[in-house]
C-alpha cells in the first residue's frame, strides 16, 4: 500500500529577515519614543514592511513588544564568571543592555517610565520580572555554595540594592547606566554587605 501523499504547505513560509527587522524596529522605537508612542503603523514604517505583514505575525503591539524584549533583552540567561562580583556585574550589564545600543536605549526609556512599564509587564509578561529576580538570587546562592560568602541575613534587601540605585540615580540625577556605574554599585554597596572587600576603583 503506497504511503499517503504529504499535504501541500499552506501559505508562504515566514521571512526570518523581515521578522528580525520588525522586532528591531519595535525596540528602536521603544527607545526613541517610549511605549505609548510605539504603534504597529510606526513599526511597519520603520521596518519597511506593510502593516498587514506586521499584523500577520503579531495580533497586537503587546505581543510584538513581548517578542522584541524576549529577543533583545532575554532574562533567562546563564552567567557564571566564578565570582559573585563578576556574576553580578555581568548579569546587570546584560539586563540593562550594556554593549547593545538598541537594547540599552530601550532599557533607559523603561527606567524613565518605570510605572508604565511595570504595569505593561504585569499584564503581558508577568514571568519576566520573576525570572530576572530569580537569576540574581541564583548568583547569590552559588556564591554561598562555593563558600565565597555567608548567607546574607536579608537577601531580598541585598538583591534590591543595585536595581534600586540605578532607578534612583537615573530619575533624580539623570545618571545613565554604564558598566562602570554598575561595578561601582556592586563594589560600594553589595560586596561590603556580604563581607567582601569592595572598591569603586576596581575595573
Amino acid at each position: 500500500m503506497p504511503a499517503p501523499a504529504t499535504p501541500p504547505t499552506i501559505g508562504r513560509p515566514r521571512d526570518a529577515a523581515l521578522d528580525a527587522a520588525i522586532l528591531r524596529a519595535a525596540m528602536e522605537l521603544l527607545g526613541e519614543r517610549g511605549l505609548s508612542a510605539l504603534t504597529m503603523d510606526a513599526v511597519a514604517q520603520r521596518a519597511g514592511a506593510g502593516k498587514a505583514s506586521v499584523y500577520r505575525r503579531w495580533k497586537s503591539k503587546d505581543e510584538l513588544l513581548a517578542d522584541a524584549l524576549a529577543m533583545y533583552a532575554p532574562v533567562d540567561v546563564e552567567i557564571d564568571t566564578g565570582t559573585l562580583r563578576g556574576d553580578l556585574i555581568a548579569l546587570y550589564a546584560h539586563h540593562y543592555g550594556i554593549g547593545n545600543p538598541v537594547t540599552q536605549a530601550a532599557m533607559q526609556e523603561i527606567l524613565g517610565n518605570v510605572r508604565q512599564h511595570l504595569a505593561w509587564t504585569a499584564k503581558v509578561a508577568p514571568a519576566r520580572l520573576t525570572t530576572r529576580r530569580a537569576k540574581v538570587q541564583e548568583i547569590f546562592a552559588r556564591a554561598i555554595a562555593r563558600g565565597e560568602i555567608a548567607a546574607p541575613s536579608d537577601l531580598d534587601l541585598v538583591a534590591d540594592l543595585v536595581p534600586a540605585m540605578v532607578l534612583y540615580q537615573y530619575n533624580t540625577r539623570a545618571q545613565k547606566v554604564s558598566r562602570a556605574r554598575l561595578a561601582r554599585l556592586v563594589d560600594g554597596l553589595v560586596l561590603p554587605l556580604v563581607g567582601l572587600p569592595g572598591t569603586a576603583a576596581r575595573p
